[in-house]
């Protein structure tokens, strides 16, 4: 790992004297089949997997989840004004 000389150094970002980027080839990045299967894999840590195979449906599911966390139950004209598109 490369050490770089720090010029400064502030909360939210640093500045460094030289940096040059690591080259990245095609092999580096995640195929969409796997990061799929890698949510999947979290159904173990209690994760759900819903299976959603349309945007009502998700939507549906948002209004769902957001409820639970507020614990609140939209009426419909909250929803329609909640939910902008």
């Amino acid at each position: 790992m490369p050490t770089h000389k720090i010029v400064i150094e502030a909360p939210k970002s640093t500045v460094v004297a030289n940096y040059q980027s690591e080259e990245r080839t095609k092999t580096q990045y995640q195929s969409e089949t796997a990061l799929e299967k890698a949510f999947i894999r979290l159904q173990s840590q209690a994760y759900e997997y819903l299976p959603l195979h349309t945007e009502q449906e998700l939507i549906a599911n948002l209004r769902r989840q957001m409820e639970k966390l507020n614990a609140i139950a939209f009426t419909n004209d909250e929803w329609k004004r909640f939910y902008v598109r």
